[in-house]
């Protein structure tokens, strides 16, 4: 015969018998036991300040960004609007997060923060990232976006690069074996060249579809670039065409290719978001 939960209690009241009881506590406690889901908490800071920046304090140029700054057990970022702590804390580029109130791209914060121990970098993130919904306020979904965007592709005479060795791997872009000359692009894998090209001056995104997995030589340089640039009337450091006369070299140099189409890409909306109240 199958008893149901419902009348397996039904039995509980009404038995007398002290086993049958013992029985039916037993069951309760299961039965907990078994619905009872741990969820887990987010590590926290120990100390954290959030203060308005210094409005006379200069913002990096475009192709520079206000980085999240960590060592052991600390964290400390400057002059950063909510939007670059947002995409510093989940790992996402400017056109991965949209939505939320104009502030988050025009007013700017100081962040100092402390661990408990000497968290690492990853921790750390995972700390920043608490630290924003509690004191941001901050509520936001994942969701995937089709955006139109430049596909980095092997072209027909590619790639023209090599595979790093196990030593190089290990310093470059900065091995004194082989010094990098004035102006010279280092990445050591496909997805940092793509963003690179992109926060150089690009007007969309642009990702990697080489399927080249590992840590290549990929190397470039700047200099007939710049001065081509500059002659057409383009800023120093950044502008659509640094970033065309890349795109050019690197299919010329490294046997790669950029082609517009659309994809499919992670993205981060803010649905709220309130300024800190004072520390």
């Amino acid at each position: 015969m199958i008893v149901s939960k419902t009348d397996l209690l039904r039995i509980c009241l009404l038995g007398a018998g002290g086993m049958l009881v013992l029985g039916c506590v037993m069951f309760r406690s299961l039965s907990s036991a078994q619905t009872k889901v741990d969820v887990p908490v987010s590590p926290q800071f120990e100390v954290a300040s959030i203060k308005p920046s210094n409005p006379a304090e200069p913002r990096p140029g475009r192709l520079g960004s206000v980085s999240v700054g960590t060592s052991p057990g600390r964290l400390t970022v400057r002059n950063a609007y909510l939007k670059e702590l947002i995409k510093g804390a989940y790992g996402l580029e400017d056109y991965q997060v949209s939505g939320g109130p104009d502030w988050i791209a025009s007013a700017r914060f100081d962040v100092e923060a402390k661990s408990a121990d000497s968290a690492n970098r990853a921790r750390l993130l995972l700390m920043l990232q608490a630290l924003l919904v509690e004191r941001f306020k901050l509520a936001s979904h994942h969701e995937k976006k089709e955006l139109a965007v430049y596909a980095i592709t092997v072209a027909k005479n590619g790639p023209k690069f090599q595979r790093l060795t196990a030593s190089q791997a290990s310093c470059w872009p900065a091995c004194t074996d082989s010094p990098a000359k004035t102006n010279t692009m280092r990445q050591r894998d496909l997805p940092s060249l793509a963003t690179f090209l992109t926060r150089l001056g690009s007007d969309r995104p642009v990702i990697d579809q080489t399927g080249l997995v590992g840590s290549f030589a990929l190397e470039v340089d700047m200099s007939p670039i710049f001065e081509e640039a500059a002659a057409g009337g383009a800023a120093p450091t950044n502008g659509i065409q640094l970033f065309e006369g890349l795109a050019n070299a690197i299919q010329d140099k490294l046997g790669l290719k950029l082609a517009p189409t659309k994809a499919s890409v992670e993205t981060l909306v803010v649905d709220h978001a309130e300024k800190p109240s004072g520390n």
